[in-house]
Order: C-alpha cells, then structure tokens, then sequence
C-alpha cells in the first residue's frame, strides 16, 4: 500500500518567474583577407610599397581636395646607332597621372540615456553591444569597398555628393572571359560604361557558344589559370615579393569558396591543376601566413575568399545588363548565386591594386537629445578607395595605364 503523498502542485502562471538567456546572439562575421596586406606610399619619395592596399601618407595634404599622383613611364624603342646623329633624336620623358579623391563616410545609431527603454534592455546590455558594433561595421564597409574598388574602380564613398561627377564607375581595364583563348580572353577598355558592359557580356556569350549556360569550360581550370597568368605578364602586372613562389616574386589570386571547392577536388574537377599545383599542407611557413591561402599555381598564391563578389547578367537579350553582386556589411549577401545567369569573379592582384588614402581617420561622434534621454552614437570618417588607372593629360580610349590587378569572369561551379 503506497504512502499516499500528494504531488507538488504547480505555481500558478502569473506567480512563475520567467528566466531569459543574458548573451545576445549575433551573426559571425566572415574573415576578410584584405585586412593584412598594405603598405604606405610616401609622396615625396613615391615609394611603391610591397602590398595590395596602397595607403597614401598625405599628412600634410590631408586638407586637399584630391591628389595628383604621377606616374613616369619606363623609355621605350632603341637606341641611336651609328652613323645616326644623336643630336635631335632625344627621348622625351612620358608620364601619366591618376587624381584619387575622399569623401565622408559616417554610421550612427541610437540608444537611450535613461528611461523604460533603457531599463528594459538593461539586462541584455543591449545597446552597449548595438554601440560595439560599430567597430565591425566599418571593417565591413571598408572590405566592401576594397572589392567595388578591383572590380568597379571606386569605392562606396566616392559615388555621392561631391565626388559622384567625379568618380563614375566603370569595370576594372584588364578584364578577362574563361573559356576563351589567351588571344581573345582580354577585353577591349572602353571609358564608356555601357559599351564596355555589352563587350564583356558579348564575351561571356562567345565563351558559352552563344549562350548564357554555365560550361565546365568556364571554371577556372587549368587553361584558364594558365592563360591568366600569361596575361598577367603580358599586361606588366607589378608582382608582390612573397616568399615561397618561384624566384620569389608572384601574385595573390583570390576566388570564391565555390571556385576552390571545384578547383581542389581532383575527382570533380575535369582538368585539375596536376604536378603544377602545391597543395596547402605543402607550403611553407612564409605562405600559410596569408589569409585563406589554399595553394601555389605557378606564379599565383591561390586564395579563397568568402566575400568575392558576383557578376549578374540581367536581361533576355541584347542590350544586356551587367551588375555587381557583394556582401554588404552585416549579413546582406546580394550575389544572387542561386541565379543561373550570375556568374563568378577571380581577381589577380599585384602591387598597388588599390589606392587607399585616409584623409581623416575614424573618429566617433554624438548627438544627444531630449536632455540626454535619447543618445546618438556614431562614426566618421574621410576616405577614399581607387584603382591607380594612370592616363595622360587628354585621355582616350586606350590611354590607360593599370599596372595593378585583373579581373577574371567564371561560370558558377554549382552548375557543372
């Protein structure tokens, strides 16, 4: 026969205290691999630094609306033989010019002072962590606008206000189609945004036989690798000192986590990368210090890179649309890489690939209200990020001269 006991009766709802989890929870950020490689460039001496990222040491014209930067170029032709008289047959020094501009940029939240809200969100610390974020929204920003910089020459910054006459976008010159030859690969520069658009999405066409659907020709395989790098010699493409490359010179070729999940996978990949190729548990020392590094081809230090942008072909026919598909600060991924006419980019990036120059560094600013019940917190900062596209004094097509990087357009693994 049982005791009997009676069980414990439960605590009337409104009598129950209710617990809540204190850790807020946020969204990783992904790793950017801009973040090490830089370098300044100082004017007077007009040094180009060994990195990616060429800041500009403008202490002294930080007040200056843009800056001038000159480029001279190296002698050409030959010499004066005999009988030739030298007298007359001199060689002029040539030079070309890039002007780099900044703009502000600022980011400012809210928060209360005192008052229910900030008591009800006292327990979460709520907005000391909203205040915090700060911080990581400019990195964001600032890896956002190094990827418009390779891909579109210019930087979120300098497309509004006073710059955005200034500073219109355009596709990186050196622009290449995989799947094409070494000999047709290479797009011809146009200044005008809309003929350079139709000639690259002419080009994507041509590699795909007429059509927008993804080839496995169109990956970036072995001939595609290979006709890149010959490009890159071709178009004086400044190599970076990196040690662990042969001779120890080479550039940085980044791709998307697609890209190098194909790339690597010698049992998918119909025309891996062979004895040319070393692997990542191969490497040096030296070389696993670059971020997202995955391996050697050639000359290039292969890295993924989780943010690179997309290329999306809109339109059913000609006149065909091209736009630029980034991560934007936070967890706005506007690639479109679900879409069969998105197609995917490689960068292959030397010395002085970008132009960064931090007119003012980042500071924060404030703005209270309402006797300090509501706060305004924020950043500011003056900045500008370009491509060196050096021309001369009255530019035509053609007159350009980049020296920096290369842009790539891939078809999107998924679809092979």
């Amino acid at each position: 026969m049982g005791v009997g006991v009676l069980g414990p009766q439960q605590l009337a709802a409104n009598s129950q205290i209710a617990g809540f989890d204190k850790e807020l929870r946020m969204i990783s950020a992904l790793d950017d691999i801009y973040e090490d490689s830089s370098g300044i460039y100082v004017l007077e001496s007009k040094t180009i630094p060994n990195a990616i990222r060429m800041k500009v040491d403008a202490k002294a014209k930080a007040e200056s609306n843009n800056i001038t930067i000159t480029l001279l170029m190296r002698l050409q032709g030959l010499g004066v033989y005999d009988p030739t008289v030298a007298i007359g047959n001199e060689v002029r020094p040539q030079t070309r010019t890039v002007t780099i501009y900044r703009n502000i940029v600022r980011k400012v939240v809210t928060t209360p002072g005192y008052g229910n809200e900030a008591l009800d969100a006292r327990p979460y610390n709520l907005y000391g962590k909203w205040v915090d974020q700060l911080g990581v929204w400019n990195k964001e920003h600032h890896g956002l606008s190094i990827r418009q910089t390779i891909l579109e020459q210019y930087g979120e910054s300098l497309i509004y206000g006073r710059t955005l006459a200034l500073c219109t976008r355009n596709w990186n010159p050196n622009f290449l189609i995989a799947g094409l030859s070494r000999r047709t690969m290479q797009m011809t520069y146009n200044t005008t945004t809309a003929t350079f658009t139709t000639a690259i999405v002419n080009g994507i066409l041509a590699s795909g036989g007429g059509a927008l659907t993804p080839l496995v020709t169109q990956t970036l395989n072995v001939p595609n690798l290979s006709n890149a790098h010959n490009l890159a010699v071709e178009n004086r493409i400044e190599p970076l000192t990196i040690d662990g490359l042969p001779g120890g010179k080479g550039w940085i070729l980044t791709m998307s986590e697609l890209q190098a999940t194909y790339l690597g996978d010698p049992t998918w990949s119909a025309r891996n990368l062979g004895s040319l190729y070393t692997s990542y548990e191969r490497l040096n020392d030296k070389l696993l210090t670059w971020r997202g590094v995955m391996g050697t081809y050639k000359n290039f230090l292969l890295c993924q890179d989780m943010m690179q942008p997309t290329l999306i072909v809109t339109g059913t026919a000609a006149p065909w649309g091209l736009t630029a598909g980034y991560v934007y600060p936070g967890d706005d991924d506007e690639r479109q890489r679900d879409e069969v006419n998105t197609r995917d980019t490689v960068f292959i990036l030397g010395k002085a690939a970008i132009i960064d120059w931090n007119a003012m560094p980042l500071r924060f600013i404030r703005q209270d209200d309402d006797y300090e019940m509501v706060l305004g917190r924020g950043t500011a900062v003056v900045e500008g990020l370009q491509q060196p596209i050096y021309d001369q004094q009255n530019p035509v097509n053609g007159s350009h001269e980049q020296f920096g990087s290369i842009v790539m357009v891939c078809s999107l693994p998924t679809y092979v």
